[in-house]
């Protein structure tokens, strides 16, 4: 069972993270667009939305499933306080990246509060599968 729990979570992860960034960009939460990273690379730019998607979702899975493993690593520590710098430091990095502010007044404008709730929950989840996994692991 537990060889394939991160394979699960991470597709739970993904589906729940492409849902909600859809419903944050769709609702205006959000000031940039999810898929944005086509227009802005040049790659698959002139492909159909679905195909934007796709692919963010396959990142965000490859993304959730390699913080799985790192994650377990941290099965010691206090999953709550660990959870939730993990998960702000990754909100921070990404709208970091995304805004590319010059200065920390204006990153502090860009910040998207929906935005870091949604990736502390996915940091949540994932973290707490993990730790869990390992602890059943070494009690057996």
């Amino acid at each position: 069972m537990f060889k394939q729990l991160p394979f699960w979570t991470a597709g739970a992860v993904s589906l729940m993270l492409a849902a909600g960034l859809k419903f944050l960009h769709y609702f205006k939460f959000i000031k940039w667009n999810p898929t944005g990273w086509a227009e802005r690379y040049g790659i698959f730019a002139d492909r159909p939305w679905e195909i934007k998607w796709l692919l963010l979702f396959v990142a965000i899975y490859v993304i959730s499933l390699v913080s799985y493993y790192l994650f377990a690593l941290s099965w010691k520590w206090k999953i709550s306080i660990t959870a939730a710098a993990a998960g702000l430091l990754i909100a921070g990095l990404i709208e970091w990246m995304i805004a590319r502010p010059e200065n920390f007044g204006d990153f502090r404008k860009a910040l998207s509060v929906p935005f870091a709730a949604l990736i502390l929950i996915a940091t949540r989840f994932v973290m707490e599968t993990a730790v869990f996994s390992k602890k059943q692991q070494a009690d057996t």
